[in-house]
């Protein structure tokens, strides 16, 4: 009787210790993991001229190469409510792009939305389109504040 209480004792010791180190290392991978897209916009184009815009996705240091859905939207400094979505198409390696046009002079702003194993990012940054008026860029600070 007594080797049985130690085998008893002796096999919950075992179980537990295999549950905890199993919970440790799914937490950890998790905590490394995160999505990120990083935009790349030319600087400065000319009206109506075609421009080229990527975005590189990542989830941890790995490429996306299955983004559940990667649009691009783009819109005139101060009219935000007048901005067109796109969707992007993959070009490989975790890189999607379009080509956009833009039919004014101005200052505008291109955010991505990236959506991938079940995270969301969705960075903005700008492009300068034919002669710029400064005066609208202290305007757009209020625009980016992040929108879902």
């Amino acid at each position: 009787m007594r080797w049985g209480k130690w085998i008893v004792l002796l096999f919950l010791m075992i179980s537990l210790t295999a549950c905890g180190q199993t919970e440790k290392t799914a937490s950890s991978d998790q905590k490394l993991k995160m999505l990120t897209a990083k935009l790349e916009v030319p600087k400065h184009v000319a009206k109506k001229e075609k421009a080229h815009i990527k975005a590189s996705v990542l989830y941890g240091d790995e490429p996306v190469t299955n983004a559940d859905e990667v649009e691009f939207e783009c819109w005139k400094s101060g009219s935000k409510d007048e901005s067109q979505l796109q969707k992007a198409k993959h070009e490989g390696k975790g890189v999607y792009s379009i080509e956009k046009a833009f039919p004014k002079d101005g200052l505008y702003k291109v955010q991505v939305h990236v959506t991938a194993k079940k995270q969301h990012t969705m960075p903005v940054t700008e492009i300068k389109v034919g002669k710029v008026d400064q005066s609208h860029e202290k305007e757009d600070q209020k625009e980016e504040a992040h929108h879902h």
